[in-house]
């Protein structure tokens, strides 16, 4: 070799060995406690550890760790782990690392850090310094307060004067078969008039759909309430003047048992003039509605007229009352404390049963919302942690706290229904103090504390907020968390709950607002509206910022579309009134935005200011679960890019406490089917392992005793039989966290319910092995004109979970349960090709998502699956587009990467 080539060769390669020893060293980055950033207050005895490693070397790995954890920074500083020194630990492990020194006691600091070799046997330097602390050993000092005055209302009774309970006249006693019965009446209003309006008063015992000229025009649903609560229907532009018009009711009698229709529909013309009709004995009826009951030609002149059951008020009924939108104020609750000597540090514990905001000496003590967070209140509550010695003062001090309905007790899910879990939301603290002396003290919730109201008059996740500055300034609400203030006219508090549920840290992390939004645009479509277009859709709230006149309400509703007139379009957030009302103190300019709701939306609509705002008067506030971003996708194709862009924003909106299914209309419940569908996406784009963590306990929580998964979790409004693919997510979340993130003790945690879900499956299923005779199923949920046998989806689903769960029994080392999952696997594999798969490799039913199940969950092997696939090409082929839900779309990429393609 030439020399000045060999010479350049040793140059390079000192200029390597240099490089690499100047600034090639590991960095140890993001050192965290129990998946969290330094967690104050955990309850975990042997919390695990983690960090990330970063190098500038290709194929680096680490090959030993040392843990170094203090009772204080300053002997950490100087390397001294008198807590925990691990030494030299040979190791790979960086995500969890159980710490195995001295126990904590309540409420200690441990201060850590680590290091890392690599397999060279460099040593990094230190990580930067983290803590994490012990949260308290008990709850009893500290009572579950609140005050439930506020929140007493007396509902109005139902407008059903002289209407009456009527029923089939066929179905004789009491107690009414359970079934379908069709209820028909007509009216003819006047036609010399215009009507000025109708409405509808209708209940129905156990479930009803209210048609009036064959347009649906109300209705009660199963999870919507049921007899006690009447609907009322505004019905104006159904009614048609001077001809006959038509009723017909869909009645269900859920199970046997009393069964009833009440109804009074009034009618007023512009010149005073009414038409009323009420359920009496001229109407009629038939045994069975049978298919399009609301608009196919009936000849009802030989039904028989119904049967009177009661009088409205009489019966098993009773008086019915009028529901009507309730929305107590949230209640502020303070005291104040003493501290007489130096303080070290002080910490804050709280939680609640509903939503809370906590004040310490006037000052928030941080920008989270929504704590503590949705759980079924019944069976666990969450804690949070905060350190607040930079507010606690030596000398008076004043602690206080909104408690807001939030999940607890206000409206949630759709059907316009509340207080799911109760109706007195409670909050309970605890703020520990340590004295540099080594004593320490403690102030905590009880019947000394004081409650009033404040400025937040109405405060719901569906319904919106509704705040009046001017009670800022009041006498009886200015300074209510700051020392000093007088109290007297406040009240006692009320104590106790209605539940006794686990008080427990809780492990996900909070709500914050991640982004602010800017609006792009304003119009007027009317005077005195306008219009911001924020540019995107997302979930939160907004930042107004505005000069109002004192005492006029400035309204703020939302929205995700505009309707061709400019207007905002509100149809698709059914019952969610999505409106924040804001009430200005009119002193210059003011800046709000609301603490205990949120919304979807991308256009806002603002009425009541005295003059046009400008850009500037509206930010939104993107709200989310705090999960870090982990990855990003970027390529040369801008729609893709934009596309990339839609779904990391849509997760973001969803990932408010639970993964929900829609931040926008009356519902925001935790989906189970999404959830599995979309995890493994979640944590390609963020750390949701925290998250998961928590909501995975929620799902457990929501399990049947029988093994089912339910259709949401917390269980709550949607039921507690997922069906396939739905429930499934109790299996198929678990694996996938660890499969992401290595959590041995989540899958450990949840492999109990993991076995008790499939052989729930087994024992529901035929002894083929096949679907019962009735069981839930959703299906393919909005599949594109493909009916996907739900047969093929249940076995396929059963089978997948039994797969995976195999492979959780081999992963924890239950070798026996292994091998029992793996032979029923087997048997249910064999029994899926015998039910429907044919010779020629046609699935049953022969849609897209019948081929990538069985191919995704290696349900077809060999010359079958490769005939499958063909199949399932051919029909992409065919129809020119995807055909499959998002139960099929979830797995057809894993389907065609299977069969090459």
């Amino acid at each position: 070799m030439p020399r000045l080539a060999i010479a350049f060769w040793l140059t390079f390669a000192l200029i390597a060995v240099v490089g690499r020893a100047l600034g090639g060293d590991a960095v140890l980055e993001n050192p965290r406690c129990e998946f969290l950033a330094d967690p104050p207050g955990i309850d975990v005895g042997r919390p695990r550890l983690s960090w990330y490693v970063t190098s500038p070397d290709r194929g680096w790995k680490q090959a030993a760790y040392q843990v170094l954890a203090a009772s204080d920074p300053e002997r950490l500083a100087r390397d001294e782990g008198d807590l925990w020194d691990s030494g030299r630990v040979p190791e790979r492990d960086s995500t969890a690392v159980v710490y195995e020194g001295k126990p904590l006691a309540p409420h200690q600091v441990c201060y850590w850090k680590a290091r890392v070799w690599d397999m060279a046997g460099q040593v990094s330097a230190w990580s930067k310094p983290a803590r994490f602390s012990r949260g308290p050993a008990d709850w009893s000092a500290a009572a579950w307060i609140g005050r439930d005055a506020a929140r007493a209302v007396t509902l109005p009774d139902a407008d059903l004067a002289g209407a009456k309970w009527i029923w089939h006249a066929d179905d004789k006693g009491p107690n009414k078969p359970r079934g379908r019965r069709l209820f028909v009446a007509s009216f003819r209003p006047p036609g010399d008039s215009k009507i000025d309006r109708a409405e509808l008063v209708a209940a129905g015992d156990d479930f009803f759909r209210f048609t009036i000229n064959g347009k649906l025009v109300a209705s009660s649903l199963p999870g919507t309430g049921g007899w006690d609560r009447p609907v009322v229907a505004p019905v104006t532009v159904q009614v048609i003047p001077g001809v006959v018009n038509t009723v017909r009711v869909e009645v269900e009698n859920g199970a046997e048992g009393p069964a009833g229709l009440i109804a009074k529909l009034r009618v007023v013309t512009d010149d005073g003039r009414e038409t009323v009709l009420v359920t009496d004995g001229s109407w009629k009826s038939v045994n069975e509605p049978g298919r399009n009951w609301h608009n196919r030609p009936l000849r009802t002149n030989n039904w028989p007229a119904v049967s009177i059951e009661a009088d409205y008020g009489g019966g098993p009924w009773g008086k019915l009352k009028m529901a009507s939108l309730i929305l107590p104020p949230p209640v502020y609750l303070r005291t104040g404390f003493q501290v007489a000597k130096p303080l070290a540090r002080a910490t804050l514990y709280s939680t609640s049963l509903g939503i809370h905001d906590v004040e310490v000496n006037g000052k928030p003590v941080a920008q989270d919302y929504f704590s503590p967070g949705w759980t079924d209140y019944t069976k666990r509550v969450y804690y949070r942690a905060h350190d607040v010695t930079s507010l606690v003062r030596q000398g008076e001090n004043a602690l206080g706290a909104i408690l807001a309905d939030g999940w607890y007790s206000g409206y949630v899910g759709f059907g316009k229904k509340r207080d799911h879990y109760g109706k007195k939301p409670r909050f309970r603290a605890i703020l520990h103090l340590d004295y540099t002396d080594g004593t320490s003290s403690e102030v905590a919730t009880g019947p000394g504390w004081k409650a009033g109201l404040g400025p937040i008059r109405e405060a719901d996740f569906l319904m919106g907020e509704r705040y009046d500055a001017r009670i800022e300034a009041d006498p009886g609400s200015k300074g209510w968390a700051e020392p000093g203030f007088d109290q007297s006219k406040w009240a006692a508090v009320d104590t106790g709950a209605e539940f006794s549920p686990a008080v427990q840290w809780g492990p996900e992390p909070p709500v914050t607002a991640f982004a602010e939004v800017k609006p792009r645009s304003i119009t007027s479509p009317s005077a005195g509206t306008y219009v911001f277009d924020m540019g995107r859709n997302f979930a939160g709230v907004v930042r107004l910022k505005i000069h109002g006149k004192a005492g006029q309400p400035i309204t703020i509703r939302h929205a995700e579309r505009l309707n061709p007139n400019g207007t905002i379009y509100t149809t698709n957030l059914r019952e969610a009134r999505a409106t924040d009302v804001y009430i200005p103190r009119g002193d210059g300019e003011e800046i709000w935005s609301p603490r205990f709701t949120y919304h979807g939306f991308q256009y806002v609509e603002i009425s009541g200011l005295s003059e046009p705002p400008a850009l500037a008067a509206v930010t939104g506030l993107a709200l989310s679960s705090a999960t870090p971003r982990v990855g990003e996708f970027a390529c040369s194709d801008p729609m893709l890019n934009a596309l990339y862009g839609n779904i990391y924003w849509t997760q973001r909106a969803n990932f408010i406490d639970i993964p929900t299914d829609c931040p926008q209309r009356d519902e925001r419940l935790g989906w189970t089917g999404d959830a599995q569908v979309y995890i493994a996406t979640a944590a390609l784009n963020c750390d949701v392992h925290a998250f998961f963590i928590k909501w995975l306990q929620d799902l457990v929580d929501g399990q049947r005793a029988d093994g089912q998964f339910p259709m949401v979790a917390p269980v709550k409004v949607a039921g507690d039989d997922g069906g396939p693919a739905w429930a499934d997510a109790g299996v198929i979340c678990p694996w996938t966290i660890y499969q992401v993130y290595d959590d041995r003790r989540l899958l450990e945690r949840q492999y109990p319910s993991m076995v008790k879900f499939v052989e729930f499956c087994k024992k529901r299923s035929t002894p083929e092995l096949l679907p019962p005779e009735h069981y839930h199923c959703f299906g393919d949920w909005l599949s594109i004109e493909a009916d996907t046998p739900k047969d093929v989806l249940y076995t396929a689903y059963f089978a997948y979970s039994t797969s995976l769960l195999a492979q959780a029994a081999r992963a924890l080392g239950h070798e026996g349960d292994a091998e029992r999952f793996e032979d029923l696997f087997a048997a249910i594999k064999t029994a899926f090709n015998r039910a429907y798969v044919d010779s020629e490799g046609r699935v049953k039913g022969n849609t897209q998502t019948s081929y990538v199940l069985a191919i995704a969950f290696d349900l077809v092997d060999g010359e079958k699956r490769e005939l499958a696939g063909r199949h399932l090409v051919a029909d992409v082929e065919s129809r020119g587009h995807l055909s499959t839900g998002f139960i099929g779309t979830k797995s057809l990429m894993q389907a065609l990467s299977k069969i090459g393609r």
